[in-house]
C-alpha cells in the first residue's frame, strides 16, 4: 500500500476524463494511492484550496497532454500545470516529482507545455491504456525520489514496452479493424462505427483492458495473422469482424480469437436489414448485443479470464487477477467456490485499498454469502454492504461498484436506495446484461416489477444465451399474479439442475396446479439440493421477497406436501 505521502496527482483536461480514468484504475490497481478530481463541475474557493494543497503535497505530478490540451489555451489544468512547475522551484533537478504522459500523437518538441515538461524524459500511454510496467515505472520513482536524466531513454516507457508490459499482462483485448467486401461507402461506415462503438463499450467493463483503436488502426486492410499482430500490440485477445451485404441484407460475422494459442473462443454472425436511414440504431444494436456477449459476467472474456487464474493460490495473485479469479462464482455459485475467490479478494484489498472493482467483488460475494444462507460467516451482510461502499468511494466511474452496492441495499431493505443504485448502475453501463438481469430481478422483488421487467427483458435480448436464472424474475411475476401456468412455462426454461430456486418454483407451481405427481418429483430434488429447506429455507426465502408472497410460495409448498418449519429469531437473523 502507497501512503499518502507517496500520493500521485493526475492533472489532465475534462475531454480527456476517460483516459485519466484508465490510468487511475491502472495505478491504484497496483496499489498506488491516486488523487483523481472527478468533478463536472470545477470552481469555489474551497475546490480550488483543495487542488493547490495536494499539488503541495503528492510525491508524484502526472499531467496528461493531448489534442484537447494542445487546443486550450486556457483551463484548470494549465494552473495545476504552473503550480506544479512553481513547487520545482524548490526541488533537487534531479527530484522524481514531475511525469510527463502523452494519450495520443502530440509532439513533444511542439506540445504548448511548460518548459520544465521538457526536461523530463516522456512516456506515451495511447489512450491512457497503462500496462504493468508503467505502474512498476511509478513505483520505482517513488521509492527512489530522484529522475533519470532527460536523455535517459531507458526511464521511459516507449510503444515496445507498452507491448511488452500488455503480453505480461496476458489479459488486453483488441478490437481489430472490421473487414467489408465492395466499395459500398455506407458499409464501410457502418464497419468503423461498428469498431469503434464495441471499443467504447468494452471500455464500460472497468475489468477489462482494451487496447485503444489508434494502435490497431494501422492494420485496417493488411493480411496479418491475428497472433502476429496479438504479439505486436500486447494483446492476449482479439476480437474481428467482417461485414457482407447482398441487395437489402447484411450479415456480420464476429469471432473472439486467443492471440496466443490461435483458438476461436466464439464466434456468430448476425443478419439484418440494412439501408442508410437505420445505420444508427443498426449499429447500436449488434455493438451492444456483441459488447454483453463477450464481456459481461457470464460472457466469454470472464470466463476465459477467470480460468486462466483460477487454479492459483489466492495469495499468489495480483489485485487485478483475484477480480479475475471471483468471476468464477457466478458460473458455479457454491460456498466452496465463493470461499476461494473471496480469499483473493480480501488479500487484493489488503495490498490495493483502492482498487474499487476488488472491493466491488468482495461486497458482491459477501451478500451472495447472506442471501443464499451458506452461514459461511455471521457478519456477511454488514460486511458486503461496507465493502460496497467502499468500492463506491474508491470507483464511483465503474457500474461495478453500483451493482454491489444496489444489492446490499436491496438486502439491508433500504429500497428508496437501492433504487438509486440500480438506475446509477444502469447509466454506467446498459450493456451489461448480466447486471440489467439481477437488478431487474431485485427490483421485482421490491415491488417495481414495470422497471424490473423492462431490465430483464432487455438483459435476454442482449445475450440470447444467457444463462437461465435471467427467467426467475418472469417466474416470480408470473406466480404473484397467480398464472400458474405462465410461471410453469417460464421456470420450465431455467434448466438450471443444481439450483435449489428452480425447485423451490417448480415445487410451488406445481403444488397451486395440483399435480402431485409432478409436485412431489420437484421437492425430493428440492431437498437434493437444499437438505434443510424444510428447516431453514424459509428463512431464506424471506431475504428475498415480502411475507405476502412467501405466504403464497408456502401455500404452494404445502399443497406440494412439503411442510415448513416456523422460522426462529435466530435463524432469521442468519
Amino acid at each position: 500500500m502507497i501512503k499518502p505521502a507517496k500520493a500521485i496527482f493526475l492533472s489532465y483536461a475534462s475531454q480527456d476524463a476517460e483516459a485519466a480514468q484508465r490510468i487511475c484504475d491502472s495505478l491504484r490497481a497496483a496499489g498506488h494511492e491516486v488523487w483523481f478530481d472527478k468533478g463536472d463541475l470545477r470552481g469555489g474557493d474551497a475546490w480550488d484550496a483543495a487542488i493547490r494543497k495536494q499539488v503541495k503535497e503528492c510525491a508524484l505530478f502526472v499531467p496528461l497532454i493531448s489534442a484537447n490540451t494542445e487546443a486550450r489555451s486556457e483551463g484548470y489544468f494549465r494552473r495545476e500545470w504552473n503550480l506544479a512547475v512553481n513547487r520545482m522551484l524548490d526541488m533537487a533537478e534531479d527530484q522524481s516529482f514531475l511525469l510527463p504522459v502523452v494519450i495520443d500523437d502530440t509532439l513533444e518538441t511542439t506540445a504548448r507545455v511548460p518548459e520544465r515538461f521538457r526536461e523530463r524524459q516522456w512516456t506515451r500511454l495511447a489512450g491512457g491504456m497503462a500496462p504493468t510496467e508503467f505502474a512498476k515505472h511509478v513505483m520505482r520513482l517513488l521509492e527512489c525520489g530522484t529522475a533519470d536524466e532527460p536523455t535517459a531513454v531507458a526511464a521511459a516507457v516507449p510503444i515496445a514496452a507498452v507491448d511488452r508490459g500488455r503480453a505480461d499482462d496476458g489479459f488486453w483485448v483488441a478490437v481489430l479493424p472490421f473487414k467489408c467486401a465492395g466499395g459500398n461507402s455506407d458499409l464501410a461506415a457502418l464497419a468503423e462505427a461498428l469498431a469503434e462503438e464495441i471499443v467504447t463499450g468494452l471500455c464500460r467493463f472497468s475489468y477489462l483492458r482494451v487496447i485503444a483503436r489508434s494502435t490497431t488502426s494501422r492494420y485496417a486492410g493488411a493480411a496479418a495473422d491475428v497472433r502476429t499482430i496479438g504479439r505486436e500490440v500486447g494483446a492476449r485477445y482479439a476480437i474481428e469482424g467482417s461485414l457482407r451485404q447482398s441487395g437489402t441484407r447484411l450479415r456480420l460475422a464476429m469471432q473472439l480469437v486467443d492471440t496466443v494459442s490461435g483458438a476461436h473462443l466464439w464466434a456468430d454472425s448476425y443478419e439484418r436489414r440494412f439501408s442508410p436511414e437505420t445505420l444508427f440504431e443498426l449499429q447500436d444494436e449488434l455493438a451492444s448485443r456483441i459488447v454483453s456477449t463477450v464481456a459481461d459476467l457470464h460472457g466469454i472474456l470472464p470466463r476465459s479470464l477467470s480460468e486462466l487464474v483460477r487454479s492459483r493460490p489466492p495469495d499468489e495473485l495480483t489485485p487485478y487477477e483475484a477480480v479475475l479469479r471471483s468471476f468464477s462464482y457466478p458460473q458455479r455459485p457454491s460456498p466452496e467456490e465463493l470461499v476461494a475467490a473471496r480469499a483473493g479478494l480480501e488479500a487484493a484489498v489488503r495490498k490495493a485499498p483502492s482498487y474499487g472493482d476488488a472491493w466491488a467483488m468482495l461486497s458482491f460475494l459477501c451478500v451472495q454469502d447472506y442471501a443464499h444462507g451458506f452461514k459461511l460467516r455471521t457478519d456477511a451482510l454488514a460486511s458486503g454492504l461496507a465493502a460496497a461502499q467502499r468500492a463506491v468511494e474508491a470507483a464511483p466511474s465503474s457500474h461495478l461498484s453500483f451493482y454491489a452496492l444496489a444489492q446490499a441495499l436491496f438486502f439491508h431493505k433500504e429500497i428508496r436506495s437501492f433504487r438509486n443504485a440500480v438506475e446509477r448502475a444502469v447509466v454506467l453501463n446498459p450493456m451489461d446484461g448480466n447486471s440489467l438481469a439481477f437488478l431487474g430481478e431485485m427490483l421485482v422483488y421490491s415491488g417495481n416489477a414495470e422497471r424490473g421487467l423492462e431490465l430483464a427483458a432487455r438483459a435476454k435480448l442482449l445475450n440470447p444465451s444467457h444463462p437461465g436464472w435471467y427467467w426467475y424474475v418472469d417466474v416470480c411475476n408470473a406466480y404473484q399474479q397467480g398464472d400458474y401456468h405462465g410461471a410453469l412455462d417460464f421456470v420450465s426454461r431455467v434448466n438450471l439442475p443444481d439450483h435449489w430456486p428452480m425447485h423451490m418454483f417448480l415445487s410451488a407451481v406445481y403444488g397451486q396446479l395440483g399435480d402431485a405427481a409432478a409436485a412431489s418429483k420437484a421437492v425430493r430434488e428440492l431437498l437434493r439440493v437444499r437438505p434443510d429447506f424444510a428447516a431453514n429455507g424459509r428463512a431464506d426465502v424471506e431475504k428475498w421477497w415480502d411475507s405476502g408472497f412467501v405466504a403464497r410460495l408456502t401455500d404452494g409448498w404445502r399443497k406440494a406436501g412439503l411442510e415448513m418449519e416456523p422460522v426462529n429469531a435466530t435463524t432469521a437473523s442468519q
